[in-house]
């Protein structure tokens, strides 16, 4: 079994430094939302979505220098995020399985340096990062790259991710998904499989490879 792993809210905890960055620089706007708001907002959609939503209602903004603005602060507050409790078993359950962990993320190559710092980065066969300039999910343009590029097999690839776009993204490629519902918003009932923290992913994972994955 092949696994693809969204970086963000699902191996590693940024989001505390991405939304205090996002908190920052909506609230130099007048916005009042706190970073727990703003948190359900993107897991819901994404943060991309929310800026281009408060151009919408704020004319004197453009969506290109709210995202700098964002990314900027982001880089600056997110120097040292953590993998989550359960990362290298969950990755290590792959490769001892006879698998390959792939990367998947809208981040850039920061996240490979990350991957890196924290002695991860071996137990990744490839991925995909921003700076490929592939379609943004729910798009699944950088899932069928992975497939075509590492030769994976739709009937025994999961996409693992923390939000109901990860899981569409991953459907829509043909794989089989797993939603990490860890703030327990149960946004994406469409997934193959649910699991409440990253911890819990290998029994699921083992799971899937007794049924035949």
């Amino acid at each position: 079994m092949d696994v693809i792993w969204d970086f963000d809210g699902t191996l590693f905890d940024t989001y505390p430094g991405m939304m205090a960055a996002l908190r920052e620089v909506l609230a130099g706007y007048g916005d009042t939302r706190t970073e727990n708001e703003l948190l359900v907002a993107a897991k819901e959609d994404s943060v991309r979505a929310i800026l281009r939503d408060f151009t919408q209602h704020h004319p004197e903004t453009t969506l290109a220098g709210l995202d700098q603005a964002y990314h900027a602060k982001e880089h600056a507050t997110n120097l040292n995020p953590q993998p989550y409790p359960g990362a290298r078993a969950a990755l290590l359950t792959v490769v001892h399985h006879g698998g390959r962990n792939f990367l998947w993320t809208h981040r850039d190559d920061v996240a490979w340096g990350l991957l890196d710092r924290n002695n991860l980065r071996g137990m990744f066969a490839g991925g995909t990062t921003i700076s490929m300039h592939f379609a943004r999910k729910p798009n699944p343009e950088s899932l069928l790259y992975l497939q075509r590029e590492f030769g994976l097999g739709t009937h025994h690839t999961v996409v693992v991710g923390d939000r109901a776009l990860d899981i569409d993204a991953g459907r829509a490629a043909g794989f089989a998904t797993i939603y990490i519902d860890i703030d327990g918003l149960h946004a994406a009932p469409q997934a193959t499989a649910t699991a409440d923290t990253l911890r819990a992913v290998p029994a699921v994972l083992q799971q899937m490879v007794a049924a035949g994955m």
